[in-house]
């Protein structure tokens, strides 16, 4: 497996980290990952060296207000502003792994992100995979939290609080959740524009999701505690065309950091294979 990353310089001058997982062997596809809520795309290496091992390119990026692209940590100007990541992102997986499938992967917030993506942009690829997306929070989230979100998303946008995740509900491997908590590009703050827009677009999707000619893999673990079970089971009921949704009984939020992740992962792979 080789390794790349690299920056590009958005309209307003900004830096947006991007990085590519390329596998030694014949190239098969390609998948773009968009990661989740206050974390980066370099906590997916693991799952880059399963998939180039498969042959298949994993590239990545670092969404507005997390990891290395430049910006206030849990920020971005709107969530149109991430629609334009992902539409870069697909870009450059069409041009490094040119007439190869290309597969949309987004976890948690970025799961919501590449569904949001999907309905409202309609792209032309070959499948989508989403992870425990948050369609709806997996908790009650606390009345303040959400008053003031919504208060600052009008007078003060970029205005950050901390967003409420209980990271113990992460993985049932401890080990996952300590490398989190001292991985120095990870942080738990979150705007009012990112907040309170990802629990609307989240209720977009249930009330505007309903067919899609791409093929969706929708996967979550129903003892999640972060992003709602519920309603991905929901989400996934109400939509049609070529859409599998995958339950695992009694794991946590980072399906691909349980200690059944070599199951997801090949869950993922077979599910891929079929879609070449």
């Amino acid at each position: 497996m080789t390794h790349e990353s690299f920056f590009e310089t958005d309209k307003k001058q900004r830096k947006i980290f991007f990085q590519q997982w390329l596998p030694e062997q014949e190239t098969t596809g390609i998948i773009a990952l968009v990661h989740g809520l206050g974390e980066h795309s370099g906590r997916y290496s693991h799952v880059a060296e399963f998939f180039t091992s498969q042959g298949i390119v994993v590239i990545a990026v670092d969404t507005y207000g997390h990891g290395q692209t430049t910006g206030k940590r849990g920020h971005a100007d709107s969530m149109e502003a991430y629609m334009e990541q992902i539409s870069r992102l697909l870009e450059l997986a069409k041009q490094t792994v040119p007439d190869k499938p290309v597969f949309l992967y987004g976890h948690s917030m970025g799961g919501a992100l590449v569904l949001n993506y999907l309905f409202r942009h309609t792209p032309t690829i070959s499948g989508v995979i989403v992870t425990s997306p948050a369609v709806r929070p997996g908790f009650e989230l606390p009345k303040p939290l959400l008053i003031i979100g919504k208060i600052a998303r009008i007078i003060a946008p970029s205005f950050t609080q901390a967003n409420s995740l209980d990271l113990e509900n992460l993985s049932h491997d401890h080990e996952v959740i300590e490398k989190y908590k001292a991985d120095p590009l990870v942080h738990n703050q979150v705007s009012g524009m990112v907040g309170i827009s990802l629990i609307e677009w989240g209720e977009w999707l249930l009330q505007n999701a309903r067919y899609t000619t791409v093929p969706v893999l929708l996967m979550h673990g129903t003892e999640d505690k972060l992003t709602s079970y519920e309603a991905s089971k929901l989400l996934a009921s109400q939509l049609s065309g070529t859409i599998t949704f995958k339950s695992y009984e009694g794991l946590f939020h980072e399906l691909h950091n349980e200690f059944e992740k070599q199951s997801v992962l090949n869950d993922m792979m077979m599910w891929i294979q079929k879609h070449l």
